[in-house]
């Protein structure tokens, strides 16, 4: 197998990825306010100036963080979605499976760092436009998903895809919430309670 070289950019894309890594485990143990660049740089083993080379500031790599869960989160529900040719509504185990591996992935307090950075973007106004760049960005991600999978189900498309999308991330960023407090209520009923609710809702043949 021939091996791909290791240019300029991959090596970028490395520094980058295992900066995010390393940056997940302080803000995990840490929190917004208590991490520092300083301690992600010695988790990753990289200098300071290698943070700052990829990330403006704390703000800047914290967004760069929620962003690649996203992303991820996307990824991981298309596959889902795509593994199989049964309803959702039909197999909830597998997406309350998809749930749980995401929140192991972004960790335990999540639901409690999301909450904080809120309150802080909420005093920040150039913050606050960049997590509301996202946080829409997020909703159209989702909103085209519901869009695709209603075609391919054979309804018609919803008139207004992002409003629903924005509903349904606000049902899950709640139960993110509810982790932090009540994780013994935040169970594998209740996820599935929650998609089943979403799931009949998008399989109404209504077209609002």
């Amino acid at each position: 197998m021939d091996l791909e070289p290791l240019t300029a950019e991959r090596r970028r894309q490395q520094t980058r990825a295992y900066l995010l890594r390393a940056a997940a485990q302080v803000f995990e143990e840490r929190g917004f306010y208590g991490a520092t660049m300083d301690e992600v740089a010695a988790v990753a083993g990289f200098t300071k100036g290698a943070v700052y080379s990829n990330f403006k500031n704390k703000e800047d790599l914290f967004m760069a963080l929620f962003q690649a869960n996203y992303e991820r989160e996307m990824d991981a529900l298309q596959a889902t979605l795509q593994a199989s040719e049964v309803p959702p509504q039909a197999r909830l185990s597998d997406f309350v499976d998809m749930l749980q591996d995401e929140g192991r992935q972004v960790g335990t307090n999540f639901g409690l760092l999301y909450q904080e950075f809120w309150l802080y973007a909420a005093r920040n106004p150039a913050v606050r436009a960049r997590l509301i760049e996202l946080e829409d960005e997020n909703v159209r991600a989702v909103g085209e998903i519901i869009q695709s999978e209603r075609l391919r189900l054979g309804l018609e498309p919803l008139e207004s895809p992002d409003r629903v999308a924005r509903v349904i991330t606000m049902i899950f960023h709640g139960i993110g919430m509810l982790r932090v407090l009540q994780p013994e209520v935040a169970d594998d009923a209740l996820i599935e309670t929650a998609i089943s609710f979403v799931a009949r809702g998008l399989d109404a043949g209504a077209t609002g």
